[in-house]
């Protein structure tokens, strides 16, 4: 019983399915457009600008950032990557130190990792001489 009615609804949900695909076909693949066409005219040439002419050719050029070429900027970018040449190993040192398992909450740091931030770290901060002060008696790591 099932199956003669599938067998007698057969033909509507072919014809069902092929209006479907008819109508996603239409809707996900966009119109083809001939990219290589030379009976289409250009959004220029529709406008009334000629391509031949100065003004068509500086639309069609890509814009250019004045300021790389500027001599001030060339020279602080310069600076820029030296500052960050610099703070790249300090930052690298204190990630290293903070999340190794060297060192747990509360411990002192060992000779060599002092020395390095108190010469890298400590000599940068805005209250150096307060922390420093006469000298250092240790360093720990505190979360």
């Amino acid at each position: 019983m099932a199956a003669s009615a599938l067998i007698r609804g057969a033909p509507l949900l072919r014809l069902r399915l092929q209006h479907h695909h008819r109508f996603a076909t239409v809707l996900l693949v966009p119109l083809r457009r001939s990219w290589c066409s030379t009976a289409e005219s250009t959004p220029l040439e529709e406008d009334g600008v000629p391509l031949s002419t100065p003004a068509a050719l500086s639309l069609r050029k890509a814009p250019k950032n004045s300021s790389w070429d500027d001599q001030n900027y060339r020279q602080w970018k310069d600076e820029e990557a030296d500052i960050w040449r610099d703070i790249e190993p300090i930052t690298h040192l204190a990630k290293e130190i903070i999340h190794s398992d060297r060192y747990m909450d509360g411990e002192q740091l060992t000779d060599e990792d002092e020395k390095v931030v108190a010469e890298r770290l400590l000599a940068y901060h805005p209250n150096s001489d307060d922390k420093i002060g006469c000298g250092l008696d240790s360093i720990m790591v505190s979360y």
